[in-house]
């Protein structure tokens, strides 16, 4: 595998890592999630400017549906992740909090509550639109065999529960209110232990993802097989 390849993923992994910890607000000191939202920040850009191919490309060649999709959720998540850290950096109190832009109004709270619950939904929506590529990308560079029962049929089914495992956390957790502006205030189980918290967050992931990859097939691919 290319070193650039290598790097995206690795990158990527990372930012997947910090995501769910900035939604574990609870599991960590408020100072401890400022310095977690400006690395997620840094390391975006870096993404941005690792795949600056897809912008060039932007305003070229013809649009499909899946293009169309595509290209609408990507700017969707861009806007969503510049939301979800102006309003961090305004919320701050510690890093920015001097700052005269520094706001703590519940206004601005419900921005950055709903936003970055937004944001999760869309990467989860992006990683589903890109899944089959990193299947590809991981079999090419460690010459894994695509038709394998392992490949075919064990992994996919794995993936299958941990998204439907996702489905019913979502619905268990009361997350759909935050994305419709009617939570003025987030609630945590400050009992709940990590590894419970990171593959509940993980598990809706993946179930964002599976479901977009079902989604667009049907939609847009079906009729084309």
């Amino acid at each position: 595998m290319k070193k650039k390849y290598l790097f995206q993923l690795a990158q990527d992994l990372v930012l997947t890592a910090i995501l769910l910890s900035l939604f574990g607000y609870h599991l960590y000191e408020e100072i401890t999630h400022e310095w977690l939202g400006l690395v997620f920040f840094a390391l975006i850009i870096s993404h941005l400017s690792l795949n600056t191919w897809w912008l060039k490309k932007l305003f070229s060649g013809s649009y499909n549906g899946y293009r169309i999709l595509q290209s609408a959720v990507n700017l969707a998540t861009f806007l969503l992740f510049l939301t979800a850290c102006i309003s961090g950096i305004m919320l701050s109190k510690h890093l920015f909090a001097e700052m005269p832009f520094h706001s703590t109004t519940d206004f601005m709270r419900k921005i950055h509550m709903t936003s970055t619950h937004w944001l999760q939904i869309l990467v989860g929506v992006h990683l589903g639109l890109h899944w089959k590529a990193i299947t590809n990308l991981l079999a090419n560079g460690y010459r894994l065999d695509l038709e394998h029962w392992l490949a075919r049929w064990l992994i996919p089914a794995c993936w299958l529960i941990i998204a439907t495992c996702g489905i019913f956390i979502f619905v268990q957790r009361e997350l759909l209110p935050y994305l419709l502006l009617k939570v003025d205030f987030a609630y945590f189980n400050y009992d709940e232990p990590q590894a419970v918290f990171y593959f509940d967050f993980f598990a809706i992931l993946i179930a964002l993802a599976y479901s977009t990859r079902f989604w667009v097939w049907y939609f847009l691919f079906r009729g084309k097989e």
